[in-house]
Parts: structure tokens; C-alpha cells; sequence
């Protein structure tokens, strides 16, 4: 029997197995050496995806299931997918010690014994993976994006004390959350840059209108956390962004001016966030 040590989600969206174009041909391509790289020595992937999208994947490899998705993402945020705390939730269901969640168009070069040093850092906080971006497929060595996390892993018993509700895959600002909700909680959480963990340059696929809502979670998450963001060194510039962040409220409020403010907040927000997350960044090198 295979003992599943390390569980995934994720959600494969349908329209990377389409090679209609010379640009969705590298892509699918891509999408398919993704696929096959997330399972082995002990790491198995789930993808919550809605149920019309399931006839509509690509062949999945062994180590990969595909389930159906709870409704709601494409009413919230105008595109299909999946909830993050769902998507969490069926990791830990599978019992594994090591529990995350990874982006769709991740690669993972790794070899064994890099899967075995991440899970053995993994059961003791919070990784949160920057990829290394790539321009072509071939690229061996690229620059590592510090403005997100494509693959976070934890212990099993730390995905119950996260609050996650409202985020899905495929939208702005749930990686964030995930890292200041564990900061903020004074749960152990640091930064890993991994030249395995690799991203095909592509480009933008979100929504400002999905970006301003999936912020408006965290402004209304922000007043009952201010008092640990202090705690945690967090300085004026960051305290203030908080506070006229909870204030406006995240989301295109009614008033001249406005929703210009809440993007220049977000983002300049969203550096403090980086800021916060890497006084605690170590390195993985090799496959």
C-alpha cells in the first residue's frame, strides 16, 4: 500500500488541456509535465473542480484524482472553480502529515530526496513556496517571483486553525491571507525558494474586479488581527494601510477617488505582507 505523506490540492482548469493555438499548444504541453509532476514518493493531488468541468480535463496520472467542487466560485468572483478551505479540507481528509495546496500551472523538479527534506520542514510550520519563473519550457535557471505563493505546505493540524473562507484558487490574495493568517496567529511559517517549484511565464489572468474582492476579505479580517500585525513588527506604514483598508472596506466603495485609493493600498499592503513573510526565508537548492 502506497502511505500518502504529503496531500495536494489544487484545481486543473479545463481550458489548459486545449491546444488551439500555438499558445495553448505550449501551454497544454506544459499543463501535461505540471500534471505529471506533482505525484510521487509519497505526494498524491486532489483537484476540486466544478462539475461540468470533469468530463472536460486532461488525462490524469496515477496519483492525481479529480472530485467535484462546491458551488459558489463563479458567482462570487464571475469565473468557475474552486474554494480554498474546500480544497484544504480534502487534503487533510486523506489523513496525510503533510497537507497544501499548489497552483495548476506549477512544475515540481523534484527529486526524492528534496521531497523528503521539504515534508520533514513542512511537518513542523508552514512553507510557502515563490516559483521560479520561466519564459520557455526549456529554461533552466530563471529569477524567483517574490510577489506570491504557488505551492504552501503545513502540518495536517494546522489547516484547522486557518480561516479561509471566502478564497479560491484562480483569484488574487489567498496565498497572502494564508501567510499573515499563520503570522498573525504566532504559527510558525517562513518562506522557501525552491528552483523545483517552476511557473511558464503566461500572462495575466485575473480580474481587477476578483483582485479588489478577494482584498475586501482580508480588509474585513484586518481589524481583529491589527493587535498581532503590532506584535509582529509590523511598522507605521503597514499599520496605517490596515487600518484605511478596513475602513474602505476592500471592495469599489461608492466615492470619487476610491477605488483608486483601495489598489494602491492593496497593493503597497500586499509588500508589507512580503516583507513580514520573508524575515523568516531560507533556501532548498537542487532538485
Amino acid at each position: 500500500m502506497t502511505v500518502t505523506e504529503v496531500a495536494l490540492a489544487t484545481s486543473i482548469p479545463p481550458s489548459l488541456a486545449l491546444g488551439a493555438s500555438p499558445e495553448g499548444a505550449r501551454r497544454a504541453v506544459w499543463a501535461a509535465s505540471c500534471l505529471a509532476s506533482w505525484p510521487g514518493g509519497g505526494w498524491r493531488v486532489l483537484s476540486l473542480n466544478p462539475e461540468a468541468e470533469l468530463p472536460l480535463l486532461p488525462a490524469l496520472p496515477a496519483g492525481v484524482v479529480a472530485a467535484p467542487a462546491g458551488p459558489g466560485v463563479a458567482e462570487a468572483y464571475g469565473r468557475p472553480g474552486a474554494w480554498i478551505a474546500e480544497a484544504l479540507a480534502g487534503a487533510v481528509a486523506t489523513g496525510a502529515e503533510v497537507v497544501g495546496l499548489v497552483n495548476a500551472d506549477i512544475r515540481l523538479d523534484l527529486d526524492p530526496a528534496a521531497r523528503a527534506a521539504i515534508a520533514a520542514r513542512a511537518r513542523e510550520g508552514m512553507l510557502a513556496f515563490n516559483r521560479m519563473e520561466l519564459a520557455h519550457p526549456a529554461q533552466q535557471d530563471g529569477a524567483f517571483y517574490r510577489y506570491g505563493y504557488d505551492l504552501v505546505l503545513m502540518p495536517r493540524a494546522m489547516a484547522a486553525r486557518l480561516d479561509l473562507a471566502g478564497f479560491a484558487f484562480g483569484v488574487p490574495w489567498w496565498d497572502y491571507w494564508i501567510l499573515l493568517d499563520a503570522l498573525t496567529q504566532g504559527l510558525p511559517a517562513s518562506v522557501v525558494w525552491c528552483p523545483g517549484v517552476r511557473h511558464l511565464a503566461h500572462a495575466q489572468a485575473w480580474r481587477m474586479g476578483a483582485w479588489r474582492r478577494g482584498l475586501a476579505l482580508i480588509a474585513a479580517r484586518l481589524p481583529g488581527r491589527r493587535d498581532a500585525l503590532a506584535a509582529l513588527g509590523a511598522g507605521p506604514v503597514a499599520l496605517a494601510l490596515a487600518d484605511l483598508l478596513a475602513a474602505l472596506g476592500g471592495d469599489a466603495p461608492e466615492g470619487i477617488g476610491l477605488a483608486e485609493i483601495i489598489e494602491r493600498a492593496g497593493t503597497r499592503f500586499g509588500l508589507e505582507i512580503v516583507r513580514l513573510a520573508e524575515r523568516d526565508a531560507w533556501s532548498l537548492d537542487g532538485p
